[in-house]
């Protein structure tokens, strides 16, 4: 896709920054509505088990196809390959919500939640009603994303944030209009909520992106390569990897911390510290996209601006965690907002202080990422996101057997560690792969 010829200002590679990033702030925000929604149904402690447990299923089970984004903006030339892009993505769609909807409409997916997650029978019953709602979420997801892609590619990033806030608007609606006015089991009213949303939200990108795709500028209609499901696998299939692997994060550190000498005020304290800590992280997840559009191979000052960008948002972001975590503010949102007492409180602060390192960690990282995909590079990407894992099991174990410092701080500690990990190997292998050159060479 052809890029501008001029190096781009702090003030463009902003604007199209923003929306992206307030996209995944909303994203985080509207799992809290829910679940605050939840708790105002009938039995809600019952609810909230079992929606969480349908929701992490079908999180796992749909996970093939979190990276949709990336994969239209990194091959993406032309009109012919995103169409190609479009019918790989939505095939293994279909096999993603096959698999989801054989669980919830057979008593396999009961068995499922009773005997390999361990839920009674009471959480298991309504979690597979769950499930029969949210079979519907990953073709709303795709489509989304599928045109989250056009929207980026055509730098009209504006419109990404305003259709995530209308569903976020009117999950809020939903959720709460269910749990005052209806008798419905609380996981069964946030899976419609959810899911309604999700597909108001993918329609309505339909509508705005579509015409996006017939800019000439963007999307001519003359084929420049020739895209192949087999191309499109070889980048593919390593996110995936990496995707997998990220979702054994969470798991592992709950795993750690039930085995430490106060697992409950651990758990609890890790849980809304991280909830808390991850409001500023998140929107950092969203920068490798500026690397992908604004970097240009052979210029160097076009990976140096965007470098600077990446620098002063993750230094931003980890000052304004640090600011909040070791201040007074950070007390008053745990003990006063959250309703934290204790050493729960005082736990949950703990690893909100720790994770005022993460940014710096996630800046440096999808700095990477974004030059890996361009170059098609993503096998790099998987291989360290396994470190990643490799590394955060280490320091848990040794944190949590030596008794070093507040457990739930360890789980914290843990993924900073391994975020920074994952980092060292992509600068190694970005140095050592003989592209560092190619890519930074001085501008010709």
């Amino acid at each position: 896709m052809p890029k501008p010829s001029a190096v781009p200002s702090i003030r463009e590679i902003a604007a199209f920054f923003l929306p992206l990033s307030a996209t995944n702030l909303m994203l985080n925000l509207s799992h809290s509505i829910v679940n605050a929604g939840v708790a105002r149904t009938p039995d809600p402690d019952l609810a909230l088990a079992a929606y969480a447990l349908a929701r992490a299923l079908v999180r796992m089970i749909e996970n093939p196809v979190f990276m949709v984004r990336q994969t239209v903006v990194s091959l993406v030339k032309d009109r012919d390959s995103y169409e190609t892009v479009r019918r790989f993505i939505y095939i293994l769609t279909a096999a993603v919500t096959g698999i989801i909807a054989a669980l919830g409409f057979t008593p396999l997916g009961q068995s499922v939640f009773r005997t390999v997650m361990g839920a009674t029978p009471e959480i298991a019953e309504q979690s597979h009603m769950a499930l029969r709602i949210l079979f519907l979420l990953p073709f709303a997801a795709v489509t989304r994303n599928l045109y989250h892609g056009a929207a980026i590619l055509s730098r009209q990033t504006m419109m990404v944030p305003q259709s995530s806030f209308l569903r976020l608007v009117l999950m809020s609606t939903l959720i709460f209009s269910f749990a005052y006015g209806t008798e419905w089991p609380g996981a069964v009213s946030a899976s419609i909520s959810f899911v309604a949303a999700f597909w108001a939200e993918a329609l309505i990108m339909r509508w705005r992106a579509r015409p996006l795709l017939r800019r000439q500028d963007v999307f001519p209609k003359q084929s420049q390569t020739t895209l192949t499901y087999g191309r499109i696998a070889v980048f593919f299939l390593p996110l995936v990897l990496t995707t997998l692997t990220a979702t054994a994060f969470g798991p592992l550190i709950q795993a750690g911390l039930a085995r430490s000498l106060q697992p409950v005020v651990a758990l609890a304290g890790y849980s809304v510290g991280n909830a808390l800590g991850q409001l500023f992280c998140a929107p950092l997840n969203m920068l490798h996209q500026t690397t992908l559009m604004f970097t240009e191979v052979g210029r160097r000052e076009t990976y140096r601006r965007t470098k600077q960008f990446n620098i002063g948002f993750s230094c931003m972001a980890s000052a304004a965690l640090a600011a909040v975590s070791f201040s007074p503010l950070g007390a008053f949102i745990v003990e006063r907002l959250v309703g934290l007492t204790g050493d729960t409180a005082a736990a949950a602060l703990a690893v909100m202080q720790v994770k005022a390192l993460m940014p710096l960690a996630l800046g440096w990282r999808e700095y990477l990422w974004g030059i890996f995909m361009q170059q098609h590079m993503t096998d790099f990407i998987g291989r360290a996101k396994v470190i990643n894992l490799v590394v955060l099991i280490a320091v848990l174990a040794v944190l949590l057997g030596w008794r070093i410092g507040n457990p739930a701080a360890a789980g914290a500690w843990a993924m900073v560690i391994g975020e920074a990990g994952e980092c060292v190997y992509m600068q190694i292998r970005f140095r050592q792969s003989g592209v560092y050159q190619k890519l930074l060479s001085s501008d010709s």
